[in-house]
């Protein structure tokens, strides 16, 4: 069974639906993080500015360094054995010894002796007191919080003058090596015997210098360290020479003194006793003898064979060489002949024809005759060869038996020589081997060489400005964005139609742009120039109000959660929009704290909506007809006791008289977190239109505003973002509608 049929049909799809919401939900992550980006863009640039520019002046003020390599390799020693005369055998070389050499040459002896060689110890670069202050170090130090307590610190280190003059002169030799170390670096290159060997200095050429030089002072150690090996190896052998050859003098010695006692010969004397001459004799002739006896034997044996098998003769060897027979075997055919020709003329009992017959059984019986003659022969040549052999052997043994007896005494002999030649080849082999380690002393091989000489580095390689400068970039980059993500997190306003309908949950109805400093009023701008960006935006709200639900909205009401945030504005601009489309539309400025819609419509304000609460006057008498075209307009009027003005039947009774006049009603009310009177509007209102200001109004404001406005059951339709700079909020790509302004700007007419 398939792992797909394991899985439901409802955990399939649930799992096919899950699939594009997850890549939906990351491209909008996406997308909202470039956003993110791309609006705090400059603020990066300021931070790798500010990165940048104190690295560029720190690196015009640092010394630069150069480093210089060299490169070493490693070679197997060879392991001399002092007994054999062929002594190579290299040695093994392992990381182990790789690493081993590489410790060797940052060692503090190599480096001392190289201190002293190319004479450091009067360079300032290796010697503070040599080297004057300069000024970015005294900077540096006067900054160290340490230097202010250094001198009330208990300090561990023992006081010169107590040293002798001596001591001193180590200590600083110590510290001198120790600050050359410092600028050595000793690299094994993986699974090759080559040692990188690299030195750093302020100046390039003492860098190749310094880096050259410790390779050859290395090279030269390993080579006295030969030098001394074969040294203690000569010495070895010179007193074992000594002791081998007593040796071999004696062993000699006794082969002499044997030989004379028993009458033997030299081993190396080419005259031969008799027995051993007789011996060497009867063994030539024995196998000769017995070789002869092989082929007659075979040669009767084969004879043998053919007459056994019936077989004709006449192909034996020696059959056929006989001359003899060759000749019967003439007449043989001649009669024969003559027969086969007589028979075609007689009869077969003719004389002719016996007469030949008789001779030819003549010739063939002497043939037989002939062949049995030839075996015979065979016989007695086999027999006598067999008894030669058997007296040869015979001799053989007796002259063996008579030289065992003096073989014994040879044995001896010769074992006494055996033992004189290994004393002789032993001495001989220590001989040559001590001469050999006397060559070698004076041509002795290092088992490392220079395979790649240092030099003269053309640039430093501390600081690594480009490396530096990018790595400082990229830190202060992804420091820039972190900043921008957290500005961004910690930032309390909307900026987005996205943003906001997160935030209250409603629909954006418009975004009304921010007007800089126009000198044309929004009477005009609305009515007289219908494809301004403004008009267009108030345009757009009031199409989201109407197609809303299909429902009537005669009484629509403007807030927002602080003051500033373009209510009055927004409101007059919304009730020109509905007056053209040719209906009754009232706008009434219910803000009777802080009334600011008469000084846009150009009207008295002094007596209105506050009188006709009041009873002091009919509400008829405070609508001031016609003020922007068909607009009529109620102010809000003064008076001295606002908390008690607005009361939810008196403005009731009020709306609905005034619905009888007019199809459309548009209030613009205070901000809702600033008094009470809005809640009570609001109730009234058919549609509520919550006012944000653009990158101002903080988020807690709004989230309170609409949480007092739902809380009353008020009918908050959506929200309308006020006074948005569209350059900065398209070039910042908050990601809604707001940001294409720019493409569609010939749609408008400026």
């Amino acid at each position: 069974m398939s792992l797909l049929n394991l899985v439901s049909p409802s955990e399939r799809e649930a799992g096919t639906s899950r699939t594009p919401d997850f890549q939906e939900e990351f491209r909008k992550r996406v997308r909202w993080a470039w956003r993110v980006l791309w609006r705090g863009k400059f603020l990066v640039l300021a931070i790798l500015l500010a990165a940048l520019v104190p690295t560029v002046l720190y690196l015009q003020q640092i010394t630069p360094r150069y480093t210089a390599e060299t490169r070493i390799m490693i070679e197997a020693s060879q392991v001399r054995n002092a007994l054999a005369d062929t002594m190579i055998r290299p040695e093994w070389i392992n990381d182990v010894t790789v690493q081993t050499e590489a410790d060797l040459i940052s060692s503090r002896m190599l480096a001392h002796r190289v201190v002293e060689k190319l004479g450091l110890a009067n360079d300032p670069e290796f010697n503070p007191k040599l080297r004057p202050p300069r000024p970015l170090d005294s900077f540096l130090s006067s900054l160290n919080p340490l230097s202010w307590l250094a001198g009330s610190l208990p300090s561990n280190e023992a006081d010169p003058s107590t040293l002798s003059e001596s001591s001193r002169a180590e200590i600083e030799q110590a510290a001198l090596v120790q600050r050359f170390l410092g600028g050595l670096q000793v690299a094994p290159q993986r699974r090759t015997l080559i040692i990188a060997v690299r030195y750093t200095s302020e100046n390039r050429e003492k860098a190749a210098l310094i880096a050259n030089t410790i390779a050859q002072l290395y090279v030269l150690d390993r080579l006295e360290a030969g030098f001394e090996d074969t040294r203690r190896v000569a010495t070895w052998l010179g007193e074992r020479l000594e002791s081998l050859r007593r040796d071999v003098v004696s062993a000699e010695s006794a082969v002499e003194e044997y030989r004379a006692q028993h009458g033997l010969r030299r081993k190396g004397d080419q005259q031969a006793t008799i027995n051993e001459q007789r011996l060497s004799e009867l063994n030539s002739r024995l196998m000769i003898a017995r070789a002869d006896l092989a082929q007659k034997r075979a040669r009767l044996d084969q004879a043998r064979q053919l007459m056994r098998s019936r077989g004709s003769v006449d192909a034996f060897s020696d059959v056929l060489q006989s001359p003899l027979i060759q000749r019967l075997r003439e007449q043989e055919a001649t009669t024969q002949r003559e027969m086969s020709d007589a028979l075609k003329v007689y009869a077969d009992r003719h004389p002719r024809i016996l007469g030949l017959r008789a001779e030819l059984n003549e010739i063939r019986g002497k043939i037989a005759h002939e062949v049995d003659k030839i075996g015979t022969s065979l016989s007695a040549d086999a027999e006598a060869a067999a008894a030669g052999v058997r007296a040869l052997e015979s001799d053989l043994n007796g002259l063996q038996r008579q030289s065992d007896v003096a073989g014994e005494a040879e044995v001896r002999l010769r074992e006494l020589e055996r033992q004189a030649e290994a004393n002789r080849g032993l001495y001989e082999s220590f001989l040559t081997r001590f001469k050999r380690e006397d060559q070698q002393e004076r041509m002795q091989r290092a088992n490392a060489r220079v395979v790649s000489q240092a030099d003269i580095p053309t640039s430093p390689s501390y600081p690594r400005k480009l490396s530096l400068l990018m790595a400082v970039g990229m830190v202060a980059l992804i420091g820039g964005a972190i900043l921008v993500f957290l500005l961004d997190r910690l930032d309390n306003a909307l900026r987005s139609a996205d943003e906001t309908e997160e935030l209250t949950g409603l629909p954006t109805l418009a975004m009304v742009p921010y007007r800089r400093g126009r000198d044309v009023s929004p009477v005009k701008e609305i009515l007289e120039r219908p494809r301004s960006v403004l008009a267009d935006a108030v345009r757009s709200l009031r199409t989201s109000l109407e197609i809303a639900g299909g429902e009537q909205a005669p009484v629509i009401m403007i807030t927002s959660s602080v003051p500033k945030e373009g209510k009055t504005f927004l409101s007059f601009c919304l009730g020109l929009i509905y007056s053209k489309m040719g209906g009754r539309v009232l706008l009434i400025d219910a803000d009777v704290y802080r009334p600011r819609l008469h000084t846009l419509t150009g009207t008295d304000g002094e007596r209105g909506l506050a009188q006709a609460l009041l009873g002091e006057a009919q509400i008829g008498d405070l609508i001031q007809h016609n003020v922007a075209g068909t607009l009529d307009f109620l102010p809000a009027g003064r008076a001295p006791d606002l908390p008690e003005l607005l009361k939810g039947a008196a403005i009731e009774e009020m709306l609905k008289d005034l619905l009888t006049r007019y199809d459309r009603i548009i209030i613009d009310s205070p901000p809702v977190l600033a008094v009470a009177d809005t809640r009570v509007l609001a109730r009234l209102a058919n549609r509520v239109i919550y006012l944000v200001r653009w990158n101002s109004t903080p988020r807690d404001a709004v989230r309170n505003g609409m949480k007092l406005l739902t809380g009353v059951g008020a009918p908050v339709h959506g929200v309308v973002l006020s006074q948005v700079d569209q350059r900065k909020h398209a070039r910042y790509g908050y990601g809604d509608y707001g940001q294409y302004y720019g493409r569609y700007r010939d749609y408008y007419a400026e």
